[in-house]
């Protein structure tokens, strides 16, 4: 209910002065300050922090305002104060955070960190920082300075609140010092510096993330509640935009607005409001007013705002169409599951992803999305010649990409190059499909893939093109590739019809179906819409029977935590093959690229049953944005048909582990983001290094034969999966890094 309230409260936030007894306003600034180095700043990102990070000393404080005067008429008496923020990370279960009023001004510059921006930008003209109060790019040593590294402010707390690992809103106020603080401010507004936000900074893990004034989920930017009396022989004033303002008749009538009377109040707003921008369903824009909006089952957008302005959500149905079976690829010569040929053409074609939608125009592997499934066995080499036969509507080879390409990207080109990686296959490094490999419209490569000591497992085929490869696999390029042996032929697993897969993919769409991709490179995307094997939200019809269910997470950036209604399963394998023996579970986390095998029992339940599969990961994982979230995925209904229900084998594998002893040498990498060289201009100031080496430096060279403990340190505060190519690892351990070394 709390989230309603407010989502209605920040519709009326004024930008102007706004007159009742009690007004919600916007912050006009914030920012954070990071202890560990005075060049570093947050002024316009999404997100402010304070307390300490996973690294004794290394702080965070955060700094936020709000322009009381230009809200409440001079001369009001102020009564009651509540400020609201919404903590969307943390990592310590109850801390107290605490606002004092700051005594020296600060300002908020256009840095704007990447990721989870917990560690920073680089401070740009006019940021707060550690040190400076209004940073000097040109010659940092001459900007304004704190008094106090830190901020000043008075060290007597206006408000302190316990604030949780809930992702939530939390409410200071009702304060005797919030009150006096923001009286002040109206009566002198040039002492209006705001407020400092401070957490623990001697515990280590207190940081809180609150959302900032420019976050992108409206609802969850700080919000300022104020009770207050407005002085006499004022009342309301109404203004063309349909804003209200307690004002005097004279002010009323200088400002060209229409005074309703003396005592009169905006609480509610008497108002006239004008037309705004109305969304539909089917992504369309309308400018009515609010009731005729409604009337058509329209979602108002608020008064004055525009079509041109507002980007109407694509909201379809869920549950409309049957989740089609990607097809088993057909050899050239040589058979399926043995020693085979292929020829694949990589083609841009359409095909309709929801029942409701125009077709869409993909890059495919065959002309299907996601592309024919190629099955082939241990030790049965498999050739693949692959033509880049990418055209465009004409018929013409394409010069360009499909999507839009941000050349800032290392080894973007607006072209449409491609080149394959077998995901998860024990391949020679000539097959690997190696980035810089690529070739254009016109072209072909041939990969013979050994699966020489390839363990039955489901991996899979994708595009893999420098600088593009997201654009190239988000427009279609991705398939799966099974590899089966003699040890699964064992086992008696569900087969055929009962042996299905899930390819799992989130994307955005327009109105008319066609894709939608940020133009600018994105540290991450969240897709809107759920995808399984090329569907929006589909069902899928399961029998009284046991089945096997290969799950693939295709997403961009995407972390799924998948759930099926309760049941429980078991998992019987990982990204290489089959585990030693089954876990039972009822949920299962699959980053990026990874997958793993299910088996689901759904012989007790009766027809009719509805099984809704469903994802709690959080985006970005696992602590991320609420409005990122994709909590459905699909729907399985049983039928009345009767299948086999086989034993699940209570041993499945025999993996040896490897003793650690046997390791010639340790090597650690260092996975964290620095600067970009590069950066600027539009372009990202941070990029993610390993050992602060970009993506083209060889540095490690390694011994055929040889064993090593490879340690993999995520130093950058977001979480990255990591596979590597040509061969498989077993993992020793995971544990949390507590920046003791």
């Amino acid at each position: 209910m709390l989230a309603k309230v407010l989502s209605v409260l920040f519709a009326a936030m004024a930008t102007s002065i706004a007159g009742a007894d009690v007004i919600t306003i916007a912050a006009d600034r914030d920012n954070t300050m990071f202890s560990e180095d005075a060049t570093l700043s947050n002024g316009a990102g999404d997100y402010f922090f304070s307390g300490q990070t996973n690294n004794a000393g290394t702080n965070r404080r955060g700094l936020i305002r709000f322009d009381i005067a230009s809200a409440i008429p001079p001369g009001s008496v102020i009564t009651d104060v509540q400020m609201t923020l919404y903590m969307s990370r943390s990592k310590n279960t109850f801390d107290p955070v605490s606002i004092h009023r700051i005594t020296t001004d600060w300002g908020e510059g256009a840095s704007h960190a990447g990721g989870e921006e917990g560690a920073g930008d680089s401070a740009l003209n006019n940021d707060a920082t550690w040190d400076y109060t209004f940073y000097n790019e040109a010659d940092p040593p001459t900007s304004p300075a704190w008094i106090s590294p830190g901020g000043d402010y008075i060290a007597l707390d206006s408000a302190t609140i316990t604030v949780g690992n809930t992702m939530q809103y939390y409410t200071w106020g009702s304060t005797i010092d919030m009150v006096a603080d923001t009286q002040s401010w109206l009566d002198g507004p040039s002492t209006n510096y705001g407020w400092i936000v401070l957490s623990d900074e001697t515990t280590k893990r207190t940081a809180a993330r609150f959302d900032s004034r420019t976050n992108t989920v409206i609802a969850q930017r700080p919000a300022l509640q104020i009770t207050f009396t407005p002085p006499a022989g004022t009342g309301a004033c109404c203004f063309a935009d349909g804003n209200c303002s307690v004002l005097s008749l004279i002010d009323c009538t200088n400002a060209s607005g229409s005074y309703q009377g003396d005592g009169t109040s905006c609480t509610p707003n008497p108002c006239p409001q004008p037309d705004g921008a109305c969304c539909f369903n089917d992504g369309s824009c309308a400018e009515l007013s609010e009731a005729d909006c409604i009337a058509q089952s329209g979602t108002w957008q608020g008064p004055s705002t525009t079509c041109a302005t507002t980007d109407c959500p694509l909201i379809l149905e869920k549950y409309v169409d049957l989740m089609p079976l990607p097809p088993i690829a057909t050899p050239t010569t040589g058979t399926i599951g043995g020693t085979a040929t292929y020829d694949i053409d990589i083609v841009q074609t359409t095909q309709q992803l929801h029942r409701d939608l125009a077709p869409t125009t993909l890059w495919t592997y065959e002309g299907v999305f996601p592309g024919p499934t190629i099955v082939a066995r241990e030790d049965n080499p498999v050739t693949i010649t692959f033509n880049n036969d990418l055209r465009d509507e004409f018929g013409v080879l394409r010069t360009d990409h499909l999507l839009d390409v941000d050349l800032c990207a290392h080894g973007a080109e607006d072209v449409a190059k491609t080149i394959v990686h077998l995901h998860g296959g024990h391949v020679p490094a000539d097959v690997d499909g190696y980035p810089e490999n690529t070739v254009l419209p016109g072209n072909s490569f041939t990969y013979t893939y050994p699966n020489y000591n390839q363990e039955s497992a489901l991996i899979w085929y994708h595009d893999h093109a420098l600088g593009i490869t997201r654009l190239n696999v988000y427009a279609g390029l991705a398939a799966g590739y099974i590899v089966r042996d003699a040890n699964e032929d064992a086992l008696s697993l569900p087969a055929g019809e009962y042996e299905v897969p899930l390819i799992i993919q989130d994307r955005t769409l327009n109105p008319d179906g066609s894709l939608s991709y940020p133009s600018a490179s994105q540290e991450t995307f969240f897709g809107e819409l759920m995808l399984v094997n090329g569907k929006v939200w589909p069902y899928y019809n399961v029998n009284q029977a046991k089945y096997r269910f290969r799950a693939l997470n295709g997403c961009n950036s995407r972390v799924l935590n998948l759930s099926f209604g309760g049941l429980p399963f078991d998992v019987i394998t990982s990204d290489g093959g089959f585990l030693n023996a089954p876990v039972t579970r009822t949920s299962i986390t699959l980053a990026g690229a990874e997958r793993a095998d299910l088996l689901i029992d759904f012989s007790a339940l009766a027809p009719g049953t509805e099984i809704l599969v469903t994802n709690s990961a959080q985006a970005p994982f696992p602590n991320g944005n609420p409005a990122n979230n994709l909590p459905e995925v699909m729907k399985f209904i049983v039928t009345a048909t009767t299948g086999p229900t086989p034993a699940t084998p209570a041993v499945l594998n025999s993996i040896t582990p490897i003793p650690e002893a046997e390791a010639v040498r340790t090597r650690n990498f260092d996975l964290q983001k620095t600067t970009n060289p590069h950066g600027g201009g539009g372009c990202p100031t941070n990029v993610w290094t390993i050992n602060g080496l970009p993506w083209d430096t060889i540095s490690e060279i390694m011994t055929v034969g040889d064993t090593e403990i490879w340690e993999f340190d995520n130093l950058s505060g977001v979480m990255h999966p990591m596979h590597m190519h040509l061969v498989f690892f077993q993992v020793l351990d995971r544990q949390p890094l507590d920046g003791s070394g």
